[in-house]
């Protein structure tokens, strides 16, 4: 089969490979969509130790399941279900979790061996590609239950960054009926996306104090700007991923009892309900690309802005 393999260090080159066998409690997905996530941009080019060549990464994914056609997305997620972690039901932090398209092969290619139970059936007529946002609004509904477990009165949110986890986090907002919600990027243009995903309001920083404030792009500067946004009691989400700086005043949260929580993955529960808000998705969102191009799409991501927030890969027969 065909497959985007990352070779070497900043070397991605597509391949021809051998096709997966299913393990045990594994089942074949033949791979219809899948979406190149920033993280895997930003993983690539710090030569992060989390992805080890030769890797096919790709871990937003879905597809057609091989053993009886069902249209399905796929939670990359592999859990062990018996650390203290999994006991708890945190199982998006097991201490020994393994992602596919990270740890193992995900879906920059034309197959993938999956755990059985990490597939879930689309709802019908979702478009495939569609899905492949599945798992960033995965991401969004774990980071807005965190926030409904810990803060009381939430009617203003800010968001920082109108990339694919901004705007997912938007979409989840929303739709929890959220009143207020207001998105920044320094790019007017992606700003300007989060208003179909139902933002209140957009701009390049934001204004005013916020009951919460998701961080969606992961730098000393937007983290500081988080925290600094939010009111006395207030909550600061960290879900962006682009660097380890802190950023923020300790004695600010101090003095005026804010919290920063960190937000990672998901559980069963947030990839279902995930599933369940796939309609939201907006076709104006992605861009489709073949398999063949996802070097060059992935090379392209690295050195310009796109003008959509999202580029999905599909077979070509798709494209």
């Amino acid at each position: 089969m065909k497959a985007v393999v990352y070779t070497a260090p900043l070397t991605l080159e597509l391949q021809e490979v051998g096709a997966p066998h299913a393990g045990e409690d594994e089942t074949i997905v033949r791979v219809g969509a899948v979406g190149i996530c920033g993280s895997e941009l930003e993983g690539f080019a710090s030569q992060s130790p989390f992805r080890r060549p030769p890797l096919i990464m790709g871990h937003e994914f879905a597809g057609t399941r091989v053993s009886d056609g069902a249209r399905v997305v796929v939670n990359p997620l592999v859990y062990c279900g018996h650390c203290d972690s999994c006991r708890r039901g945190s199982v998006n932090v097991c201490r020994n979790r393994v992602l596919l398209g990270i740890q193992r092969p995900g879906g920059f290619a034309e197959y993938a061996a999956v755990p059985s139970r990490n597939c879930y059936v689309l709802p019908e007529g979702t478009p495939l590609e569609a899905a492949a946002l599945v798992e960033p609004l995965a991401n969004a509904v774990h980071a807005l239950r965190l926030v409904r477990e810990t803060t009381k009165d939430v009617e203003r949110v800010g968001i920082i960054g109108s990339g694919m986890v901004g705007v997912a986090v938007t979409v989840v907002a929303k739709a929890a009926g959220i009143g207020h919600v207001e998105v920044v990027d320094l790019s007017p243009e992606r700003a300007a996306v989060a208003l179909t995903a139902g933002a209140d309001a957009v701009g390049e920083s934001l204004e005013g104090e916020f009951d919460v404030v998701f961080d969606a792009v992961g730098t000393g500067g937007t983290r500081a700007a988080a925290v600094e946004a939010i009111r006395p009691d207030g909550t600061a989400v960290f879900i962006g991923l682009h660097s380890d700086d802190a950023g923020f005043d300790g004695r600010d949260i101090i003095r005026n009892e804010k919290r920063v929580i960190g937000s990672f993955c998901y559980t069963d529960a947030d990839f279902a309900a995930a599933v369940e808000l796939v309609g939201h998705v907006r076709r104006e969102w992605y861009e489709v690309r073949p398999l063949s191009e996802g070097v060059e799409a992935f090379t392209r991501l690295l050195t310009t802005v796109p003008t959509t927030i999202k580029t999905v890969l599909v077979p070509e027969e798709i494209a």
